[in-house]
């Protein structure tokens, strides 16, 4: 993991201007997503699922969908723009016309892996919600282990799609085939994420600002994300032996 995290720190830094004009579809879909009912926790926004039976109308929910796809798909053009710099640098080229020709079908590869695994996700816990058969606390439990195992299942969904142009269904078992055959670095890559965001949590916590969650979120966006999308390429490429 240590000679991943160089190779991901050099390479983060080899492009960080690239990198972080991509990025800029991630703080894009912040915006977007306070339209929806939700809360911030965690340097995270949330759905209050219980908004949705009672407090939104047919057009809000209407406006709720459409929100959540644009989302989706900038989230998906971001990650796949991200990706597509680093295996440009991995394989000594330059990005060309060809190469955004292809992040656009990638990104549209990737918003139906997303979009797949969001209704799933959603699908449960609304399932969950309206059976009343488990307490809140178990409620909650359930739905955390389910959207856990949906996105290891995603997790190397973008790398699977832009390095190895696989299509929607083969990105799914690529992904959980790496989940498979490397769990100590998946651990470990999950135990790193977890660090940052409770650190950014921590500290934007301490900030006396009204606006300091939103400012989690930004920092999360332009700096976090995309630098642990690069840590996940060295993870991907190691089952290549390329590192």
């Amino acid at each position: 993991m240590t000679r991943i995290l160089k190779n991901a720190i050099d390479a983060y830094l080899a492009n960080s201007r690239l990198i972080s004009l991509f990025s800029m579809p991630f703080i894009i879909s912040i915006p977007l997503a306070l339209l929806l009912p939700n809360y911030i926790a965690l340097s995270g926004i949330f759905l209050r699922l219980g908004s949705l039976g009672s407090d939104v109308s047919l057009v809000e929910t209407l406006v709720m969908i459409a929100v959540l796809l644009v989302s989706l798909i900038l989230f998906s053009f971001a990650l796949v723009a991200v990706n597509s710099v680093i295996k440009a640098q991995r394989s000594l080229n330059k990005l060309k016309h060809a190469d955004f020709e292809r992040m656009e079908e990638a990104t549209f590869k990737l918003f139906a892996v997303l979009l797949i695994a969001f209704l799933a996700t959603f699908a449960f816990n609304l399932l969950l919600y309206q059976s009343g058969i488990f307490s809140e606390a178990k409620r909650v439990l359930l739905n955390a282990l389910f959207a856990a195992a949906v996105s290891l299942v995603v997790l190397f969904a973008p790398q699977a799609i832009v390095l190895d142009n696989a299509s929607v269904e083969h990105a799914f078992t690529l992904s959980l085939g790496l989940t498979a055959k490397r769990p100590a670095l998946v651990a470990l890559f999950v135990l790193l994420s977890a660090g940052l965001i409770i650190a950014s949590t921590v500290i934007f916590s301490l900030l006396p600002l009204s606006f300091a969650p939103l400012l989690a979120i930004a920092v999360n966006s332009l700096l976090f994300v995309p630098f642990l999308e690069v840590v996940k390429v060295q993870i991907y490429l190691s089952k290549y032996n390329l590192l």
